[in-house]
């Protein structure tokens, strides 16, 4: 356990340095470029980042999943990769002029080709680094992503400067792309495979196929309210509700990105170990819970402070939608490593299965929903959540013996937790109105007072993750 908790360390400083920058180069990019010039690069990369969700084809959590890996698999994996990415890296630039004439945007061709670089660079990025994942050794991993980030910030804020415009973002994600090929040429604990193996790669490509359309699905979740909302509705109902689901969602995704990346390997370690792999996830869904269900919990009642203090008064309306989504987010969240475990358990047929099935049923609620307003989408995937963790508790159970009921009990003191920080929550609202024109006064009680309150309540409880909190600050 004790490389598991230096390997979270690393992944979570890593990652969290990682918004951090991005978040600064973003703050640095909207003052130096005009909107019409940001609008165009988004145009470029959203198309590409479509594109790319498929360059790896699974094969990394193939290796990170795999009982035993050898030099002969690893070169296989890495063939697959390159005949994937190379092919997509193939047609992106043959899509460059066809929608630069599209869009009417004869930029968009030149925007196309600088960003291929990432899928022709990738296979010689990807495979290395998922060894080392497999490893633990997240300390490295956490030194060629930090450096790649500063050179793009770097190359992009300097070429804005020169005057290459929108050309300046593109290329700031080939900078990086070759930061992290340059690192990890340098760094001694990476491997190095340059010779890929083209023959006996069907068993990956199975695997890449079942991660890569089920990632998909999950990823297009998110996406249902825009498009039905959209077609049924107005672009205005559009962006509320996307402004209410982006604000928990970028919390819920913020308190899992140092967790997430270590959850595979450690599962997959689990697995080979001939370990209980129910124990394993279920102890590692008890800890993630316990950090994002009062945090949820919290957003559900004090909503309209904090879309003020990020959006402004004129997002009001996203307050009550953004409350009723945080509790579909705790529901979610209850089995958010699920698909690591099926991956890890050789199940993603399953999981892929799973991920199709809430997919479409988030569409059949949303449209049913959506004649009886925002509120009521909202509400729906609440019920998208009940479904989900039914769905999932089933499959677990009887595909990999997941004991429920110990499962469910285990979660009860993160309701316990969860309530209490709420409670304190509204406790605050008697003091500080959530109504005040000053938003940063209720948002700075609960910031003050909450993490006090979550912490106590962890010795309280006896909740296991107050003696990981110990642990990791030792370390």
């Amino acid at each position: 356990m004790h490389k598991i908790r230096r390997a979270v360390i690393f992944s979570s400083i890593g990652q969290y340095g990682l918004r951090l920058i991005g978040l600064v180069t973003t703050m640095i990019v909207a003052r130096l470029l005009t909107p019409d010039e940001v609008g165009i690069f988004a145009i470029a990369s959203a198309i590409i980042m479509v594109i790319s969700e498929f360059k790896l084809l699974g094969a990394s959590e193939y290796l990170v999943r795999e009982p035993e890996i050898t030099d002969l698999k690893i070169r296989r994996a890495l063939g697959l990769t390159i005949l994937i990415s190379w092919s997509l890296g193939l047609l992106v630039l043959a899509l460059g002029w066809p929608a630069a004439a599209f869009y009417e945007i004869p930029p968009l061709a030149i925007i196309f080709a600088i960003l291929s670089t990432g899928l022709f660079l990738g296979p010689f990025i990807s495979i290395p680094m998922a060894v080392v994942a497999r490893r633990f050794e997240f300390r490295v991993m956490l030194v060629v992503n930090i450096l790649s980030a500063i050179a793009s910030l770097a190359t992009t804020v300097l070429l804005i400067y020169l005057g290459f415009s929108y050309y300046s973002l593109a290329w700031g994600y080939a900078a990086n792309m070759m930061t992290k090929l340059a690192v990890i040429c340098l760094i001694r604990e990476f491997p190095k495979y340059w010779m890929p193996v083209f023959s006996d790669i069907g068993a990956i490509a199975r695997f890449g196929i079942f991660t890569s359309v089920g990632n998909l699905c999950r990823k297009a979740l998110n996406t249902v309210p825009d498009v039905v909302i959209g077609k049924m509705g107005t672009t205005a109902q559009v962006g509320m509700f996307s402004r209410g689901l982006g604000f928990v969602e970028f919390l819920s995704g913020t308190l899992r990105l140092g967790v997430s990346p270590v959850v595979l390997p450690y599962l997959s370690e689990a697995k080979r170990a001939d370990g209980n792999l129910s124990e394993a996830y279920s102890r590692a869904t008890v800890l993630l819970a316990a950090m994002v269900w009062p945090v949820l919990s919290v957003a559900s009642v004090a909503s309209l402070p904090v879309i003020r203090i990020f959006f402004g008064d004129q997002w009001d309306a996203a307050a009550p939608i953004a409350s009723i989504l945080a509790l579909w987010l705790i529901l979610r969240t209850t089995h958010d490593f699920a698909n690591s475990l099926l991956i890890a358990s050789g199940k993603e047929n399953l999981m892929l299965f799973k991920e199709a099935a809430i997919l479409c049923s988030a569409f059949a609620l949303v449209i049913l929903s959506f004649s009886m307003g925002l509120q009521a989408v909202a509400k729906s995937f609440i019920v998208l959540g009940l479904f989900e963790v039914t769905l999932t508790s089933w499959l677990l159970r009887r595909a990999l013996n997941l004991e429920i009921v110990p499962f469910v009990l285990g979660l009860l003191p993160n309701l316990v937790l969860s309530a209490i920080c709420a409670a304190a929550t509204v406790a605050i609202s008697y003091f500080v109105s959530f109504d005040h024109e000053q938003a940063w006064r209720p948002v700075g009680a609960i910031a003050l007072c909450l993490p006090v309150v979550w912490l106590v309540s962890l010795k309280v409880l006896r909740h296991p993750l107050y003696r990981e909190i110990r642990l990791l600050i030792k370390i």
